[in-house]
């Protein structure tokens, strides 16, 4: 039991087996994903939380779960490659076959993440390419800055007495 100061009662966490409780699901999964869990999970509700109201712990708890939730995504994406059509990036892994023989090292297993894993090379590259087909389209972006301060700091009071 990892928190037992936010579940006093030994309540279980996400599992693999967990399933949805709406008997009227038209969905095909049965299953809660572990982000649907930590969703339902968080999600503000009328009434007093523990959990929101317990400060540090309750930030702690949230990158607890962030990180399960994208380490199962990454177990999920290595124990799939081939469901992922990874046997596209053949070249890729003779290229990197070819230089370990040169280097006279050992490659270790190849792992492609999808433009579809937030943060991963391959999103970062769609990202880009999103962005300049919308420069291409509507043209150059203009620079438009806003920020907050406070009229009565001293340093904005000083540059402005000759004003």
């Amino acid at each position: 039991m990892t928190y037992p100061l936010l579940f006093p009662r030994g309540e279980c966490s996400w599992n693999t087996e967990m399933e949805h409780v709406e008997e009227r699901r038209t969905a095909k999964r049965t299953r809660v994903t572990q982000l649907q869990y930590y969703a339902y999970r968080l999600s503000q509700r009328n009434g007093f939380s523990i959990l929101h109201s317990s400060g540090k712990l309750f930030q702690q708890y949230i990158v607890d779960a962030y990180v399960k939730t994208e380490g199962s995504r990454l177990h999920f994406l290595r124990q799939n490659q081939e469901d992922l059509r990874i046997e596209l990036y053949r070249g890729l892994l003779d290229a990197l076959e070819c230089r370990a023989h040169n280097e006279n090292t050992r490659t270790g297993k190849l792992i492609i993440l999808p433009s579809s894993f937030q943060g991963s090379a391959r999103h970062m590259q769609k990202n880009y390419q999103d962005a300049m087909a919308i420069v291409r389209k509507f043209g150059n972006p203009d620079l438009f800055l806003t920020f907050t301060c406070n009229p009565s700091c001293s340093e904005i009071l000083n540059s402005m007495e000759g004003v």
